[in-house]
């Protein structure tokens, strides 16, 4: 109504514009050649004439524009108050915005894979456009997770920010995807599987060998540390062995099934079946290397433990010396904690196995806690040199906390939802802060670090527990021995079989084994290929890997029939 309105006005100014020159090119003053009449101040009639007009359409425009804000205000308020009741509700926006950050990771974590195989067949200059794009794509997914965390923090309560902070995460999220999805069939061109099927068949085999040989190894080095570390200390690898087992079987079956499927018909399927294979073993290997990332992380943990208590022992005199003379300063509590953490530590190390990596951290923390008690006292060098001894520890311990929780996210994608993926993401945001801000400013850097490692060790405790669900879904759906798997909804997360955003099954022939850590891993997905819902009976299409692109193409190969 008001763009009726406007666009009125604007034709009677035109109408006014185009009918008033001649009007006054004509007006018996012009046509005899006499001035026209004027007034004491100088004004014409004319000039009256015209203005009068000008007078009573401005009163027209402002008439009607007060009687539509009357009518329409309850309804669309103007200005920044207008996002809280315009739209889908906030908790819907808020469902779009987690399942937008969900899937854009999925593409981002899935095309980086694809452009690592890409890239070791043929060369970075090859594939060096498609980095650029997934370098641009990862920008503004980071971006998107930085506002899920303010959220999160709650760092706006006004509901039109909120608002805000939501669209601005849905957008971020549809600019990463625009820009894979745009290098897509680009990519299928150089990758051009279904002509290098026999070739890729020799090359995903010796995968899928070379890292089933090292699933014994990875069992000995667990059997090795159990024996130096306590049981919490390995809690997020020891199910690596076993998961990495079952997911280089599936990928043994769906090799042996495209080798039939190659014999049979030059391409198709078959090109989809190895690009699966390779993507499970990769994997694997994934899984394989976060039992030696986590034995190197615990081995430079009790290596650095000695040293670390030293520190809190010259710490802990320093501030005793301090308050010799306040007794009652609050600084005593600090004390008394660092004594009863640095005595602790030295009992558990006495008597046999510990989690370094905790004990470490118990340690630094009130290490940390003692250098900020007396910041106020000490010169900005002192601080800075303090900062420094205990930094080596903090980026130890931030960076082992961020490689777990990267490492179990990483394997696990498909049934972990935003939440954990937004805390991991800013723990690495901050850790790389921490990084650079090492040498000019160490005092930052340990902030940064400490920040890096609370938000890692969430990462990793709400994608344990959604994949606690995920795995109680599936155990919990009838008729599993028949099913790939049940879909999960959890923080956002909907995924697996075409039943986007529907708790639901979607049953085929026969499980391959290994296939619910394949879906589990994000490797297998499912799309929607011929309008079948769940009770439709067996969807016997669309699953396939996810390749390189956004949500919009990321599911653009797939199987008529997986097993």
């Amino acid at each position: 109504m008001r763009t009726r309105v406007t666009t009125a006005v604007i034709a009677a100014l035109a109408v006014l514009a185009w009918v008033v020159p001649p009007a006054l090119a004509t007006s018996p003053a012009r046509k005899s050649g006499t001035t026209p009449a004027t007034h004491p101040a100088g004004i014409n009639d004319t000039a009256i004439i015209v203005g009068g007009i000008v007078v009573v359409l401005l009163a027209l425009v402002i008439f009607a524009t007060r009687r539509l804000s009357r009518r329409g205000g309850a309804r669309t308020p103007a200005g920044p108050a207008r996002g809280p009741t315009s739209g889908p509700p906030t908790g819907e926006l808020a469902a779009q915005a987690a399942r937008a950050l969900v899937e854009t990771d999925d593409a981002v974590r899935t095309s980086e894979q694809e452009l690592g195989f890409a890239t070791a067949r043929f060369g970075e200059h090859v594939t060096a456009p498609f980095s650029a794009t997934l370098k641009s794509a990862r920008a503004e997914l980071h971006a998107a997770f930085q506002l899920r965390q303010l959220l999160d923090d709650n760092v706006s309560k006004d509901e039109a920010a909120r608002r805000s902070h939501l669209a601005d995460i849905s957008a971020h999220c549809a600019e990463a995807s625009r820009l894979l999805d745009e290098q897509s069939e680009a990519f299928d061109r150089l990758q051009d599987l279904a002509a290098r099927a026999p070739q890729l068949v020799a090359e995903v085999d010796a995968h899928v060998v070379q890292q089933a040989a090292r699933v014994s190894h990875s069992r000995h080095v667990l059997d090795h540390l159990s024996a130096k570390y306590t049981a919490d200390a390995l809690v997020a690898v020891v199910s690596d062995p076993d998961e990495a087992a079952q997911r280089l079987e599936f990928a043994a079956d769906t090799l042996a099934r495209a080798r039939r499927e190659l014999a049979n018909e030059p391409a198709g399927t078959s090109a989809v079946l190895l690009q699966a294979a390779e993507s499970v073993a990769d994997q694997a290997a994934d899984l394989l290397n976060g039992i030696e990332h986590l034995e190197a992380e615990l081995t430079q943990a009790a290596s650095a433990l000695p040293g670390a208590l030293r520190e809190v022992d010259a710490e802990i005199a320093d501030v005793t010396a301090e308050l010799a003379d306040r007794p009652r300063d609050g600084r005593a509590t600090l004390i008394a904690r660092a004594q009863s953490v640095a005595a602790d530590v030295r009992g558990k190390r006495a008597a046999g196995p510990l989690d370094a990596l905790a004990a470490l951290r118990d340690v630094q923390q009130a290490d940390i806690a003692l250098d900020r008690a007396l910041a106020s006292v000490r010169t900005e060098q002192t601080r800075r040199e303090r900062a420094r001894a205990v930094l080596d520890q903090a980026m130890l311990v931030a960076r082992s906390s961020v490689t777990l929780a990267e490492d179990f996210v990483e394997t696990r994608r498909g049934g972990i939802g935003a939440t954990a993926r937004t805390r991991l993401a800013e723990a690495q945001r901050h850790f790389q802060q921490a990084i650079g801000h090492a040498l000019p400013d160490p005092e930052t850097a340990l902030t940064e670090a400490q920040r890096a490692d609370i938000l890692a060790q969430q990462a990793r405790a709400v994608a344990e527990r959604d994949v606690s669900v995920f795995d109680h879904r599936q155990s919990a759906a009838p008729g599993l021995a028949s099913t790939v798997g049940a879909v999960a909804t959890v923080n956002g997360i909907a995924t697996v079989d075409g039943i986007d955003g529907i708790d639901g099954i979607a049953r085929v022939d026969r499980v391959g084994a290994g296939v619910s850590g394949a879906i589990l891993g994000g490797i297998v997905i499912g799309s929607v290929v011929d309008g079948r819902s769940p009770e439709d009976g067996p969807a016997r299409h669309g699953l396939g890997p996810g390749s390189f692109g956004g949500v919009g193409t990321r599911r653009r190969h797939s199987a008529e029939r997986w097993f």
